[in-house]
């Protein structure tokens, strides 16, 4: 693992919080659903996982930064819309919102404060998406294992998270949003 890449991964997890339109999440989860929310955005994140594998190596060398940059996009908006759902809010703090990221992917949430948390949850999130390089590296197969795999990581984050007992939420309720 590479602490670098995990750190600079991290440090650019709060640049997409605040970039999140969460109000747009808001209008598309009413208008789809949850789940209808949930299977777009993880169809986006299929989309630069195949373009990722189309042509083999020559596309996966160049098509991994994005591809990864897509995936976790996806999966703070998936992780959004999920709060929304749950609590009617779509303005959420970077810590409240962190937390609930790193517990849907497994990372338990400790006293270290949000640096620390944003770290983890890089590393595991590099973790997963780069084990799955390989399996890209084969033209035309690879298209379809990653835009498969992509899929399936974001179907599991927006099931996980929609399996959370409801007070995970409530305590992201109960916080007023601050800037993120």
């Amino acid at each position: 693992m590479n602490t670098n890449s995990a750190g600079a991964l991290a440090k650019s997890f709060q640049f997409v919080h605040k970039n999140l339109d969460g109000f747009k999440i808001k209008e598309k989860v009413d208008s789809m659903g949850i789940n209808g929310y949930i299977n777009y955005c993880a169809g986006l994140a299929a989309g630069t996982g195949a373009a990722a594998g189309l042509g083999g190596g020559v596309t996966l060398a160049l098509g991994i930064p994005a591809d990864l940059a897509n995936t976790v996009a996806q999966q703070f908006r998936v992780t959004l819309a999920v709060i929304y759902y749950r609590t009617g809010r779509y303005a959420v703090s970077f810590p409240e919102f962190m937390k609930i990221v790193g517990l849907s992917i497994g990372v338990r949430v400790g006293i270290k404060g949000v640096e620390f948390l944003a770290l983890r949850v890089a590393q595991e999130l590099l973790k997963r998406l780069t084990a799955r390089t390989l399996g890209k590296a084969v033209p035309i197969v690879g298209a379809v294992v990653g835009g498969g795999l992509n899929f399936a990581f974001i179907k599991a984050v927006g099931s996980t998270l929609l399996a959370f007992e409801d007070q995970i939420f409530n305590d992201v309720a109960e916080r007023p949003a601050i800037g993120g």
